[in-house]
């Protein structure tokens, strides 16, 4: 296959699974927030003060972009950024309440579209799926050294 071809299945299927878990729509699963500002949510609920650098990191975003995502969710009173108490030339970020509780609702209807997504498939078509969903996140992740592979991954 030359580099064309393989360029534009890989890019079909993007845009197949990008179609199909609604990551175009600018209502990240119908709710008021981007699927960046999604994402940087469940990063932020995930780690315990996490700065800001290690946001951009783990995401793989300029330091700029984040920065701009996290002011959009603080003006929203989803996070609060305050100094750390370890080292004060630092910032750290965490959810409100009222952050907390989107995300929730945001896991529940990302659940929700998944499941539904997959509920045509028997015992042995949902094992295949998993299988090529572990083998394209290994294979991409061990050559692109930016890519994070997500432990939630593996069963």
């Amino acid at each position: 296959m030359d580099d064309r071809a393989l360029a534009e299945r890989i890019r079909a299927f993007n845009r197949l699974y990008t179609q199909a878990i609604g990551s175009l729509d600018d209502r990240h699963e119908g709710l008021d927030v981007s699927l960046a500002q999604s994402r940087m949510l469940f990063t932020i609920g995930s780690l315990t003060e996490p700065q800001v650098n290690q946001i951009a990191a783990m995401l793989g975003l300029d330091l700029a972009y984040t920065s701009r995502v996290l002011g959009t969710l603080e003006d929203a009173r989803l996070i609060r950024r305050t100094i750390s108490k370890d080292d004060r030339r630092q910032r750290v970020v965490a959810l409100t309440a009222k952050g907390r509780r989107l995300m929730d609702e945001i896991e529940r209807r990302s659940n929700q579209r998944v499941l539904t997504l997959v509920q045509h498939l028997d015992s042995e078509g949902l094992d295949r799926l998993l299988d090529a969903m572990d083998t394209i996140g290994t294979l991409l992740t061990r050559k692109d050294n930016h890519a994070q592979p997500d432990s939630s991954l593996s069963r």
